[in-house]
């Protein structure tokens, strides 16, 4: 898993290039938008599993208690 988000984010950094390539494109500022959406999509999926972690571990220290 951890290498499709290292992928996701080469796919990312090149989409970036592109942006930063098109001076005056009216494309440019929709490849920037989904950089930026791709970084929030990351971001999300880390902090949805940290939080799943979180309910996990507190539901097995919940169920170890006599």
């Amino acid at each position: 898993m951890l290498r499709a988000f290292f992928n996701y984010g080469l796919v990312a950094a090149v989409v970036g290039m592109m942006a930063y390539r098109l001076n005056e494109s009216p494309w440019r500022w929709a490849f920037i938008a989904l950089v930026f959406a791709g970084a929030l999509t990351v971001a999300g999926i880390f902090w949805i599993r940290r939080y799943v972690n979180a309910l996990n571990k507190a539901s097995d220290e919940q169920g170890s208690k006599p």
